[in-house]
């Protein structure tokens, strides 16, 4: 039946009924009706807000691990990037939420699901760089997660991490990030860059930055 058929009957049959009466007859008779319509209303509602004002997904995303959870001091970090590189604040993302537990390692504050979260982001090509320590790299590659090779990166003035040859990260220590960050363990801090990060361009720009 069509709408123009419905209000035709509730007409007919609520012909001389006053408002109230009216009111009443269309909540007991046509009830489902008006809760399909406003079930559809508010799906197609829903469809537009998800897809027409759905906000667009970061540029670049960092991952800080194992490092004290301030976000104040990433919102500083991204301000600061952003300035340098002219990249949207907006559109990028740098979290020290990632406060993970591995092999031996057990940290105050350690967060089970800062784990999941992380490979999740890598696996799903999110994660577009990380800065952690040494042997949460290590941890990361006999997992079998692969890192970016840096040799037709700009590393210039930077002291370069190698793997059998290959320049997969940087020390942090003598560059802009060390004054934002704390290393309570003592060991080599490492920026590196996983392979199924999805922006290149962005990440080159982040090692631009840091080195000033």
């Amino acid at each position: 039946m069509t709408m123009k058929h419905y209000i035709r009957e509730i007409r007919e049959h609520t012909a001389g009924m006053d408002w109230r009466e009216r009111a009443e007859y269309i909540l007991t008779y046509y009830w489902y009706h008006i809760l399909g319509m406003a079930a559809a209303v508010c799906l197609i509602l829903f469809l537009i807000i998800h897809f027409g004002f759905r906000e667009e997904p970061p540029l670049f995303t960092c991952a800080l691990v194992n490092q004290e959870i301030n976000f104040t001091r990433d919102e500083e970090i991204e301000k600061d990037f952003s300035a340098d590189s002219g990249i949207d604040e907006g559109r990028m993302e740098i979290n020290s939420d990632f406060n993970i537990a591995y092999g031996n390692l057990e940290l105050e504050g350690i967060n089970e699901s800062s784990y999941e979260k992380f490979f999740f982001k890598w696996q799903n090509g999110e994660l577009d760089a990380v800065v952690l320590p040494e042997s949460f790299y290590k941890y990361c590659r006999d997992l079998g997660g692969v890192f970016r090779n840096l040799k037709n990166w700009n590393t210039e003035g930077f002291t370069l991490y190698e793997e059998k040859g290959a320049i997969t990260a940087v020390d942090v220590e003598n560059t802009i990030l060390s004054g934002y960050l704390e290393n309570k363990t003592g060991e080599t801090l490492l920026l590196a860059f996983p392979d199924t990060g999805q922006h290149e361009e962005e990440c080159r720009a982040f090692l631009d930055f840091i080195r000033k």
